[in-house]
């Protein structure tokens, strides 16, 4: 759909947004091309063409995106992100704006959270019963860190904030809860967040250490970026903290292959990890939404003891079949015996699997 060059860019941008948030996507960008300036929706982890237009009339979009996101629209050549809260055509909907530089002009991405659905929690979030209970067993230990992994996308920070929600309604009192974030996703009334940004010298280490000198109990760490945050984190687990962090690593044995080729000790990364999460969203069967695949993993004494002998990937592998609801490719092989997902989904979750660039062993 090419814009009609009579509507001025304000009132295409948000028919954009309204269509986007009308068909359930979850995801809206905007891609500078050679001649032209793309935008597509991403709705139950599929993309389509939302429309085409000129690339002089994308550039005064992009602009009034940024207006809209109380971002500098003169700052072109630097990544910027900002968030839309008061998109008045549609109540309910925030939006999650990420600008950044390439060769053909500005790329904006946008994440949409719909806030007219009320707060989530574990029950609301289409898990299974035994996910449920393995996240509550490992809320339940007043200690140690909790670290969920999975690609962009597949609901990390959703899962996140519902087991803040689980503490709070466990009576654990809000003044003892700070998140945090790159930027803050969502508002909580009671807990203390706050936003990190690196460039400004206030990223995650120094937070971190910050919020460590306050009484708390829980700590959420948007992600753990570098060894520095990695370290703090695990020292605070160890301190009688608990903290809940997201990780780039793909799976679990990846998230343990990646702390120990860091250089991280055996013994310090098997005491302090107290759960695991690895999470995805594959489109269902019928085509009718989505579903979580979702395997945990609650440290036995056993898989304690075999983290300390400083296992490589492959090992890490062959040890987590033991634990099914730990292994993702036999997760999702029982979802394709239920019949949610079909077994060309389970073979990508597989393939992807065998591909991972983790390393296979310390240094």
């Amino acid at each position: 759909m090419e814009s009609d060059p009579r509507e001025e860019p304000e009132a295409f941008v948000d028919r954009m947004f309204a269509q986007a948030i009308d068909r359930g996507a979850s995801d809206l960008y905007w891609l500078p091309c050679a001649n032209r300036l793309n935008i597509r929706l991403r709705r139950d982890g599929i993309q389509e063409d939302l429309a085409d237009v000129p690339c002089e009339y994308g550039a005064q979009c992009v602009a009034r995106i940024k207006v809209m996101s109380r971002l500098l629209t003169y700052r072109t050549k630097i990544a910027q992100d900002g968030v839309i809260r008061d998109f008045v055509h549609r109540a309910g909907a925030e939006l999650r704006v990420s600008v950044m530089p390439t060769s053909r002009g500005e790329r904006v991405s946008i994440r949409i959270q719909r806030t007219d659905h009320g707060p989530l929690y574990l029950e609301d979030l289409k898990f299974a019963p035994e996910v449920i209970l393995s996240l509550r067993a490992m809320l339940e230990r007043p200690s140690g860190l909790l670290v969920l992994t999975g690609p962009t996308g597949s609901g990390k920070t959703t899962t996140i904030y519902a087991m803040i929600r689980e503490l709070l309604r466990s009576n654990q009192d809000p003044a003892s809860i700070i998140t945090i974030e790159d930027p803050i996703e969502c508002a909580i009334d009671g807990i203390s967040q706050t936003s990190v940004s690196e460039g400004d010298g206030w990223g995650y280490a120094a937070a971190l250490r910050s919020a460590l000198r306050h009484d708390i109990k829980t700590l959420v760490v948007g992600e753990m970026r570098d060894p520095e945050v990695v370290r703090v984190t695990l020292d605070a687990a160890l301190t009688g903290h608990r903290i809940i962090t997201t990780f780039h690593a793909g799976d679990i044995p990846s998230v343990y292959a990646r702390l120990l080729h860091q250089g991280f000790e055996p013994f310090l990364v098997a005491a302090a990890v107290t759960g695991v999460v690895s999470q995805r969203l594959i489109p269902r069967r019928d085509k009718a939404g989505q579903v979580p695949v979702v395997a945990t993993l609650v440290p036995n004494d056993a898989w304690r003891d075999f983290i300390t002998q400083n296992p490589g990937l492959g090992a890490l592998r062959k040890q987590i079949a033991r634990y099914p609801a730990a292994d993702l490719p036999t997760v999702a092989g029982s979802l394709v015996q239920a019949e949610l997902i079909t077994e060309s989904e389970q073979r990508r979750i597989c393939a992807d699997q065998s591909d991972a660039s983790e390393p296979d062993g310390a240094p």
